[in-house]
């Protein structure tokens, strides 16, 4: 999607930005500091407070704590690559279990860099003082049955953690999703909301256990009709070297229809 393109879509509202190297305004996407609406201080945890939450590990170069779901906004495959290989090397290398969700056909390219960042072999091995990487496709866990369905995919979450954290006693897990097995099924009635619903409800879920997430979507695959619902359903966001804490984040696992029509309505509105 072109940069215009996501000027036009990205949601309005004033989301302060927390850049090591540089102040919001210099930032390539200041668009997202646009305000349609009176302006607002909102306070966001910079890579030096601590005040709140203790860091936990680091996408991009900036911190992200415990329990945090992000909803990672990036462009093309290498940097897809370079976001997701520094993040589970990181893992692995903090004795982290670390979970990724991705293609088969990218998965070994992956598993290669990740080895090569830890100098050991990636992929389901574990070694004394590091993590254990694993890896699984969509068909195996979004799409299983060629189709999405939240509540299906929020059971295999259930028992995924029943798995890492009851029965294998892990400590600390880290999940990242590339998010464009979605892109064939935009156009199906209801999946935009229906994908809205899940990634808002996996939040809930995700406070439940000592994990940080990342759910990765291509500004250059996904258009508004997408990106505006899925921003607007993950409480912090990263983009370009900035981590955004979003105000207005959809904290309730069900959606009512005044909120469903606020997260597509405003993205088909014209500008």
């Amino acid at each position: 999607m072109p940069q215009t393109s996501a000027r036009r879509w990205l949601p309005d509202p004033v989301i302060w930005a927390c850049r090591a190297d540089a102040r919001p305004e210099l930032n390539d996407y200041n668009f997202l500091h646009r305000c349609s609406r009176p302006r607002r201080s909102v306070p966001v945890a910079s890579g030096h407070d601590r005040s709140t939450v203790e860091q936990s590990a680091t996408i991009g170069g900036l911190p992200v704590r415990t329990h945090d779901h992000m909803c990672l906004l990036y462009r093309g495959d290498e940097q897809r690559d370079e976001l997701m290989v520094a993040f589970l090397a990181e893992g692995v290398r903090a004795g982290d279990r670390c979970y990724c969700m991705i293609a088969p056909d990218n998965a070994r390219r992956i598993a290669t860099a990740v080895s090569d960042r830890t100098e050991q072999a990636a992929a389901g091995v574990t070694f004394e003082g590091l993590g254990r990487l694993e890896f699984i496709g969509p068909d195996g866990s979004h799409v299983r049955g060629g189709e999405f369905v939240s509540d299906r995919m929020l059971e295999f979450w259930e028992d995924w953690g029943t798995t890492t954290y009851e029965r294998d006693g892990v400590a600390y897990a880290r999940i990242i999703a590339d998010m464009s097995w979605a892109k064939p099924l935009v156009d199906a009635p209801g999946f935009v909301m229906d994908l809205a619903r899940y990634e808002t409800r996996f939040t809930l879920w995700a406070r439940r256990h000592p994990q940080v997430t990342g759910c990765m979507y291509d500004l250059d695959r996904f258009d508004g009709d997408v990106i505006v619902p899925i921003v607007r359903a993950h409480p912090r966001v990263w983009m370009n070297g900035v981590v955004l804490t979003n105000p207005y984040f959809m904290e309730s696992e069900h959606f009512s229809a005044a909120e469903a029509n606020e997260l597509i309505g405003d993205a088909a509105a014209p500008r």
